[in-house]
């Protein structure tokens, strides 16, 4: 035992005394603060040009409401002179005797010489309220991808024609608008009774305990797995490539040797969890929301971080192992980081529907336990009992069975030189 622990105690200073090491916890942190701010900026500042939009207003009567529109939406995306959002200048096109297609040639032409943006054409049974069918206001550009203008338009022009359609109909349109005004829906909790028999009222739920936190935890796991335990896969190789690991495995064996190795990779991976998660606390309480301090769920993410460093860890290990150099290690590291990065991409589906069949089996797949338990644990309603208990069965189960194959591979490959094995030399390993 004491040989493990010199072994995991190596491992962990060679890892933690790194300057690698130090930069990489500052850098997380640091890459995600700078990613939020620059979202927030270039949602404000990203787009504040000018877009100029011609209008060929068939109805006659919607173009002047159009432009006062315009000019509200421009001076609310300035402030203090700056401009914070795109400006919509509209130009009005008068349709005259000219044949279908000529003026929508002409303004295409107009559009890829830069004089417009885009150009729509409002048809005049837009404000008909005999219309039967649904009209369509066409929307013409060379820039598709860009949704605020025709957003814009489509909301500004439905409103202003339904305006029209009840004038005309002789409907009071502030009647109109009272009695359609629209209804938000609030998410509340469920109401609880307290020891002393009193109602206590429910909370509202805010989208940060829906999502946030729950990915922000196996995101967190993620980074903490992947900070630490690809790096056995360099020191073994390296070992292996110094012919250091002949020298190890003179004094200890195989076993010990691989444990040592987990053991130590698994503390770095504790220690960068606790840095991240102790300043994620601080920063809910500094901000006021130690309500979304996720207390209850610390043990499970202790338990479930030990779960996929090892399991993972295992396999960088058996990878290192069998490989001579780490250009070879690199393409079988591949299928690896395939199983770590599709709990993440499945996270979206766990979080919206916890409780769903495809959620369940998800979470119960050995290699995505670890990220998808954690997040249905965080969610309302929690998993049943029977569920966590089967999920931690199974990936203990499937960290034996890996630990075991990664030990064979390990016990030969480390005397193994030359080009990495194919798959039936790997079964071949672990058999004997």
């Amino acid at each position: 035992m004491s040989r493990i622990l010199v072994i995991a105690r190596t491992e962990f200073l060679a890892i933690v005394r790194g300057k690698a090491f130090i930069i990489g916890v500052l850098m997380v942190p640091a890459i995600i603060a700078v990613s939020i701010a620059f979202q927030i900026f270039a949602e404000r500042r990203a787009d504040v040009s000018e877009r100029k939009v011609a209008i060929i207003d068939q109805t006659g009567v919607l173009f002047d409401a159009l432009a006062e529109a315009a000019a509200v939406h421009n001076a609310d995306n300035e402030r203090d002179g700056v401009r914070t959002g795109p400006a919509f200048l509209l130009e009005r096109v008068e349709p005259g005797a000219r044949t279908d297609g000529e003026i929508e040639l002409l303004l295409s032409e107009r559009v890829r010489a830069r004089d417009l943006f885009a150009f729509a054409d409002i048809p005049a049974a837009l404000i008909d309220t005999n219309r039967t069918e649904r009209d369509e206001v066409r929307y013409y550009t060379e820039t598709p991808s860009y949704t605020s203008l025709p957003g814009w338009l489509r909301a500004t022009i439905e409103r202003e024609a339904a305006i029209r359609r009840f004038e005309a109909a002789s409907v009071d349109t502030a009647l109109v608008e009272r009695l359609s005004r629209s209804t938000s829906v609030a998410t509340m909790g469920l109401l609880s009774r307290d020891a002393d028999g009193t109602i206590v009222e429910a909370q509202q739920v805010s989208g940060l305990q829906t999502f946030a936190v729950p990915f922000a935890l196996a995101y967190l796991l993620f980074i903490a797995l992947m900070s630490a335990a690809p790096q056995l896969l360099t020191a073994v190789v390296e070992e292996k490539m110094s012919r250091i690991s002949e020298v190890l495995l003179a004094a200890v064996s195989p076993s010990q040797l691989m444990a040592g190795k987990l053991l130590g990779v698994s503390a770095v991976a504790v220690l960068l969890a606790v840095l991240y998660v102790a300043g994620g606390v601080y920063l809910l309480i500094t901000t006021g929301q130690p309500d979304l301090v996720p207390v209850r769920l610390l043990g499970w993410f202790a338990v479930f971080l030990i779960a996929a460093v090892l399991m993972y860890g295992s396999i960088f290990v058996a990878i290192g192992a069998a490989c001579s150099d780490l250009k070879d290690s690199q393409s079988m590291m591949q299928p690896v980081m395939l199983f770590l990065l599709l709990p993440l991409l499945a996270s979206p589906i766990v979080i919206r529907s916890p409780d769903s069949t495809l959620s369940i089996i998800l979470s119960l797949f050995p290699t995505a336990t670890p990220f998808l338990m954690l997040i249905r644990l965080a969610l309302t309603p929690s998993p049943a009992m029977w569920q966590v208990v089967l999920s931690v069965v199974l990936t203990a189960g499937a960290i034996a069975g890996i630990i075991w194959v990664a030990g064979r591979i390990l016990r030969v490959g480390l005397l193994m030189q030359g080009k990495p094995p194919n798959l039936p030399e790997l079964m071949r390993w672990i058999r004997q």
